[in-house]
């Protein structure tokens, strides 16, 4: 029902609970209402219409008029809605500047505890990532550090998904060797892999089917393990390797699909 909606957009976008945007749809549709007026036109129960109007006056959403029973009337929608939006674009602005503060501060309190050559986790070479988020940050931090090379041969995520940071990185000196499958290939068709590749600052190659999606920058190794369950949750299995040896096994596969892909 419209009305269903009109309550759903107030709650979800403009900070109402149920009641109150059930409360302000019908100030909208009646015009003026008493407390006891808005319990029987709306579903907001009687003992609560005093409180929930109160509330859409000190929101901005009702005006009150004072006498022997109070009355109140609706702000008109595309007023209150509009200043609601403009509030809202002030507060965000200033929280986004709290938020980059707190992370210049933090980096400052911090840079003592970074790790710089020693490392102070022992000398672990293999993690395992789970979840699309953890796997995104740690192929951004691969993609920042590598310094000579970048192996990738991907069936559906990197590519479309980490552009920016592939070309910051090769922008940054790194060479690039790529492999898609072709539903990714057609996907980059609007690219800047696909501009870069068509310069000549990168190699791309198309293959059939990738049973081992992986991504090699220098000495660094990023893979799945399979699971499609994993996978349809986007909680996967992912392992990072930092072994010279088990980069040239990687690599060694990398080399064999880049024998069977075709050129783009």
């Amino acid at each position: 029902m419209v009305k269903d909606r009109m309550v759903e957009l107030l709650q979800e976008h403009f900070e109402l609970n149920l009641y109150e945007a059930r409360a302000y749809v019908a100030l909208v549709g009646f015009g003026v209402l008493t407390p006891a007026e808005l319990a029987s036109v709306s579903e907001v129960p009687a003992p609560r219409t005093y409180d929930v109007l109160r509330s859409l006056e000190k929101k901005g959403f009702a005006i009150s008029q004072p006498g022997k029973v109070n009355k109140y009337r609706p702000v008109h929608p595309e007023n209150i809605l509009e200043k609601f939006i403009e509030e809202w674009q002030e507060r965000v602005k200033e929280e986004l500047e709290a938020k980059k503060k707190a992370k210049e501060e933090l980096l400052e309190l911090m840079s003592p505890l970074i790790e710089t050559e020693i490392p102070k986790y022992g000398v672990e070479r293999v993690w395992v990532v789970r979840g699309i988020r953890n796997a995104t940050l740690k192929t951004k931090e691969m993609f920042e550090g590598v310094k000579d090379q970048i192996l990738l041969a991907d069936d559906g995520y990197i590519a479309i998904n980490l552009e920016n940071d592939l070309i910051k990185a090769i922008d940054n000196g790194a060479k690039a060797k790529i492999i898609v499958t072709e539903n990714v290939y057609h996907r980059l068709s609007s690219s800047k892999i696909l501009d870069y590749y068509k310069q000549g600052k990168l190699e791309l190659r198309i293959i059939d089917k990738l049973e081992l999606p992986m991504l090699i920058c220098d000495d660094e190794v990023f893979f799945a393990l399979e699971d499609m369950a994993a996978r349809y949750f986007n909680y996967e299995t992912q392992i990072w390797i930092k072994d010279f040896r088990v980069k040239a096994l990687f690599e060694g596969k990398f080399n064999e699909y880049w024998e069977k892909a075709k050129k783009a």
